[in-house]
């Protein structure tokens, strides 16, 4: 039997919900992230706010939901990616009228992906809730 004692890399990927108040902009997500627009590593950020953007599969339309329908039949294969939080956070973002994201980053599409893939996050403030805690290797 061989064993392997180097590195060995996996692919890995993170679901994400986020659940707004208004459309997503650059300078709300800096400022959820907390960082300036004119940070050293505003460079970075910005990669990761375009990456969201361009991997969120769709702003989700709480208006296909029948009455006699649960939340997770808007998303049929992607269903068990989320979690009882998010699940629980779409019910609230519903009632309140607000928007919601959901969405994937793969680690094998950029190395700021891969970054924000190896960790999972959830952070909130009183604009944007983002929950990137679902993460898979």
């Amino acid at each position: 039997m061989k064993i392997r004692a180097g590195f060995v890399s996996n692919s890995s990927s993170t679901s994400f919900l986020i659940i707004a108040k208004s459309d997503l902009n650059r300078a709300d997500f800096f400022e959820l992230m907390g960082i300036s627009l004119d940070s050293p590593i505003a460079d970075v950020f910005s990669e990761f706010f375009e990456s969201v953007v361009n991997n969120a599969v769709s702003q989700v339309d709480f208006k296909k939901v029948q009455s006699d329908q649960p939340l997770e039949s808007l998303f049929d294969s992607e269903r068990t990616r989320l979690s009882a939080r998010m699940l629980q956070k779409l019910k609230e973002a519903q009632k309140r009228g607000l928007k919601a994201y959901y969405g994937w980053l793969d680690s094998e599409t950029s190395p700021i992906q891969t970054f924000f893939c190896t960790d999972s996050f959830e952070v909130e403030n009183e604009k944007i809730y983002f929950n990137g805690l679902e993460c898979t290797w």
